[in-house]
């Protein structure tokens, strides 16, 4: 179960209606479980340098699906990558509340199968669209 490119568009469109309500172009991702970017629009006028962030709030949002057994940077199925702490794909669980704003899990059967991130507002309206975009799904 995942989010698909249709679902994507909807939730992109949704974002994009209330992103022009609110006079506030920005960058909106979409990814899948995986965080494999699915959809990105980057909305006239919008920070050029806003699309990246809008991709890795996306990722982050949907973080705390990622399985304990991560791909390294090898490419090979790897654990812990030593000592060398955060060097690689390792990295603790993200807590609830832990303030991550302009992106929200997609949840599908009480499971999270996705994420929108948006970039390019100040914090509270990222949150806001992202939140009227999410609602879309």
């Amino acid at each position: 179960m995942t989010v698909s490119l249709e679902d994507a568009r909807r939730i992109i469109a949704a974002g994009e209606r209330y992103a022009i309500h609110l006079g506030q172009p920005v960058n909106l991702a979409v990814v899948d479980y995986a965080g494999i970017l699915v959809a990105h629009v980057r909305m006239g006028n919008a920070r050029l340098q806003t699309a990246d962030i809008s991709v890795d709030r996306a990722c982050a949002a949907r973080a705390p699906t990622v399985p304990a057994r991560l791909v390294n940077h090898t490419g090979g199925e790897g654990g812990s990558l030593g000592d060398e702490g955060f060097g690689g794909w390792d990295r603790p669980e993200p807590e609830s509340g832990s303030g991550l704003t302009g992106a929200l899990p997609l949840r599908r059967d009480g499971r999270i199968v996705g994420a929108v991130g948006v970039s390019g507002a100040p914090a509270p309206l990222d949150e806001a669209i992202a939140r009227a975009a999410a609602a879309a799904f």
